[in-house]
């Protein structure tokens, strides 16, 4: 696991998977293409789900979920963030606010979606841009 994904994985890491209100779409490099467009971003989000689902550490988060629409959601939300033509304007902090997710369900969270990432095949500097964006969301989705 190279250097930046290690550090992004360790205690400050921080990822649950929400990007703020709105992140900004990349501009010098659209990582959309290496998510592999919708499609592939679908894909990731099927297997990130379902390492969620196995993850005995975090699955309880979700047993209540609109499972389809929490996909639909991440797909959305994906798209946007690696500059895709999907909108997404979610606040995750009113999203997550009674939640009560914990720093370390956010690091396992971070882990299922590296995994899935890894799974799918994504590029190193594609993940690496992702993580970063969702790392930037860990003050809105930790509550305790």
């Amino acid at each position: 696991m190279n250097k930046l994904r290690f550090a992004l994985m360790s205690g400050a890491m921080t990822l649950a998977l929400g990007l703020a209100t709105a992140v900004p779409a990349q501009a010098a490099t659209n990582y959309y293409q290496e998510f592999g467009g919708k499609a592939g971003i679908t894909a990731l989000i099927n297997q990130f789900v379902a390492n969620v689902a196995a993850d005995k550490r975090i699955n309880f988060y979700f047993a209540h979920t609109n499972i389809p629409a929490l996909k639909a959601a991440l797909v959305a939300q994906v798209c946007n963030a690696e500059g895709g033509p999907c909108a997404f304007d979610m606040n995750m902090r009113t999203i997550h606010e009674h939640m009560g997710v914990t720093q370390n369900a956010f690091n396992a969270l971070a882990e299922d979606m590296i995994r899935a990432m890894d799974h799918e095949q994504i590029p190193t500097a594609a993940q690496n841009n992702l993580l970063a964006k969702l790392a930037a969301m860990e003050p809105q989705i930790v509550t305790r």
